[in-house]
C-alpha cells in the first residue's frame, strides 16, 4: 500500500496557510523544500544520504501544484526511501486522474546496501516517450508509454521532504526514540529535454551544489497533513557545509547540530537490480508469493524486458535463491542468446535462501533478459547484475 490518502493530505497542505498556528502544535517537526520555478521534461539528477529509521520517509518528487485542488487531474512522480528495514527500500511512483482516489503505478525496490551509509545518486528521467528511475548510474525502472507517461503533460515543481508517516503498514511503526534523523543532499542538477535529438541538453540546465541556502530558487514549508506525524518547519530545512539538510526532530530542538557527514564522493560499482516477482514475459505456470518466483520446472520461463545495462564490460550476476533437492539448474538469456548457465544448490529448505553468481559479458544498451530453467526446482527472490 502507497498512499492510504494522498487526497487528504494535499488538501491539508492547500489549507496550511490558514491553520499555521494550529498546526503548530505537533510534537515533532519536519523538513520540506519546493521550487519557486515549475519544470517540464527532463534529467534529475540528486546525490542524497537518506534518514533511517521505521516509520521515517526521505523523498524526492515532481509535482504539479494544485493536483489537490478539487477534481483538478493530479500529476505527480517520486521517489520515496522507508527509513525502516536499514533504509535498503525505495519506491517509485506516478500518481495521476482526476478522481479521488487517484490511479498509481507503484514499484518496491530493494538496494544491495543501506541508503542511510552514504551518499548515493538518483537520477529520474522524465520524457514525452518514457519515465525511468536510476540509483548509482543502474536503471532500476522504465515505463515506456501508456496513460502513466502521457497524461504527465504540465510543469511541475521539485520538492525534497522529510517526514513521518502514521501509515505503519507501509512505512513501518514510528519510534519518537529515534529523533533526531536527517536526510542530506549534496546537489540537484536539472538538464531540460530536447525533443529534435530525444536527449538531455546543456541548455537551460541548472544545477545548485547548496553552497548557500538560494531564496530565489526554493522555498520552504510551513504545513502539515493528517498522515504526517510531525509538521514542516522552515527551521528543519537548512544549507550546512555544503550540503542541504533536512531534519526530522522534536519540538524546540530543529535544525542541526553536530558535523554533517561528509560525501567522498565515492560510487558503487554500477548495479542493476531485478526483483525476482517484477517479470513482463511468463512461459509456464510459475507462481509469485511473498515477492519471490516459485514453483519452476523445467522449460518453464520468465523475462525481463527493457533492462538497462548503463555499460558493457564483465558482470558478477547475483541469484538470491532457494531449493530443497541438488538437481535444479537454470540460464541466463539475453534476447534470445544464452549467457550462462548455474547450478542451484540445496539449500535446506523452500525457505533457506542463498546467494549464488557467476560473470556474464554483457554489452551497453536496453536488452531483455531471461531465466530459463534447464531442470526444475528451485525458488529466486531477486537477481542483481554488479560490474566489475
Amino acid at each position: 500500500m502507497l498512499h492510504i490518502s494522498r487526497v487528504i493530505r494535499w488538501s491539508v497542505l492547500l489549507a496550511a496557510a490558514c491553520f499555521t498556528a494550529s498546526l503548530n502544535a505537533k510534537p515533532y517537526k519536519a523538513g520540506e523544500i519546493y521550487s519557486k520555478q515549475t519544470y517540464k521534461y527532463g534529467r534529475y539528477e540528486m546525490r542524497m544520504r537518506v534518514a533511517k529509521g521505521s516509520g521515517v520517509l526521505s523523498t524526492f518528487f515532481i509535482y504539479k501544484n494544485g493536483s489537490e485542488v478539487g477534481n483538478t487531474f493530479w500529476e505527480e512522480v517520486d521517489i520515496e526511501v522507508f527509513g525502516k528495514n536499514n533504509a535498503t527500500q525505495w519506491q517509485s511512483n506516478v500518481i495521476i486522474g482526476s478522481n479521488r482516489p487517484t490511479t498509481k503505478t507503484e514499484g518496491v525496490h530493494t538496494a544491495p546496501v543501506s541508503l542511510g551509509d552514504g551518499y548515493h545518486t538518483y537520477v529520474l528521467e522524465w520524457t514525452p516517450n518514457y519515465i525511468a528511475w536510476f540509483v548509482d548510474g543502474g536503471e532500476v525502472r522504465r515505463i515506456n508509454g501508456g496513460q502513466f507517461v502521457t497524461s504527465l503533460t504540465s510543469n511541475q515543481d521539485i520538492r525534497f521532504n522529510l517526514w513521518a508517516a502514521n501509515i505503519a503498514e507501509w512505512v513501518g511503526a514510528f519510534d519518537p526514540n529515534i529523533l533526531p534523523v536527517y536526510q542530506f543532499v549534496n546537489y540537484i542538477e536539472y538538464r531540460p529535454y530536447n525533443a529534435s535529438t530525444g536527449g538531455f541538453t546543456t541548455t537551460g540546465s541548472w544545477r545548485d551544489d547548496f553552497n548557500t541556502f538560494d531564496t530565489n530558487r526554493w522555498n520552504k514549508a510551513n504545513w502539515t497533513f493528517g498522515e504526517n506525524y510531525a509538521d514542516f518547519d522552515v527551521n528543519n530545512a537548512l544549507v550546512k557545509d555544503g550540503m542541504l539538510v533536512l531534519a526530522l526532530t522534536r519540538e524546540g530542538a530543529t535544525g542541526h547540530t553536530g558535523t554533517v557527514p561528509a560525501d567522498n564522493g565515492t560510487t558503487p560499482p554500477v548495479t542493476v537490480y531485478i526483483e525476482a516477482e517484477s517479470f513482463n514475459e511468463v512461459g509456464g505456470s510459475v507462481t509469485v508469493s511473498g515477492g519471490t518466483v516459485g514453483y519452476i520446472d523445467a522449460g518453464e520461463w520468465f523475462k525481463y524486458n527493457n533492462i538497462n545495462i548503463p555499460a558493457s564490460g564483465t558482470y558478477k550476476v547475483e541469484y538470491r535463491v532457494a531449493s530443497a533437492i541438488t538437481t535444479a539448474q537454470f540460464t541466463l538469456d539475453r534476447n534470445g542468446v544464452g549467457l550462462g548457465t548455474i547450478g542451484v544448490p540445496n539449500t535446506g529448505g523452500w525457505g533457506t535462501y542463498t546467494t549464488i553468481s557467476h560473470n556474464v559479458s554483457l554489452t551497453a544498451g536496453v536488452q531483455s533478459l531471461a531465466i530459463y530453467a534447464n531442470s526444475g526446482g528451485f525458488n529466486i527472490d531477486w537477481i542483481k547484475l554488479t560490474k566489475i
